[in-house]
């Protein structure tokens, strides 16, 4: 039994760490800032692997967490030297395919 509930622990912790997919590489061309820990970037061409219904931007949610902080500086770094990146997006700001995609990881090329 205790096997079988580790198993089922194991992949539901590898589903958690799942993304929709990539962006694709572009560089960035705009950032706006909002006062409740939520960055907005443009990036023309970047895919919308989950199919959110709103791509106007892309979202980074929780940007004054630790983990936050640093994909937020690895997006000004970004924008700031005119380099491409790769953005790993996991769902939509809105839940199922509404809203904005959502940034999960910061990939600097």
């Amino acid at each position: 039994m205790k096997i079988i509930f580790s198993f089922i622990v194991i992949c539901m912790s590898f589903n958690a760490l799942a993304y929709d997919g990539w962006s694709d590489t572009y560089p960035i061309s705009s950032i706006r800032v909002y006062s409740n820990s939520m960055v907005l970037i443009t990036m023309p061409g970047a895919n919308n692997p989950k199919g959110c219904s709103d791509t106007s931007y892309l979202v980074l949610k929780n940007a004054d967490t630790e983990a936050g902080k640093r994909q937020y500086s690895a997006l000004l770094t970004a924008y700031a030297s005119g380099k491409k990146l790769n953005l790993a997006l996991t769902g939509c700001s809105g839940g199922g395919t509404n809203g904005l995609p959502i940034i999960e990881q910061v990939w600097l090329k």
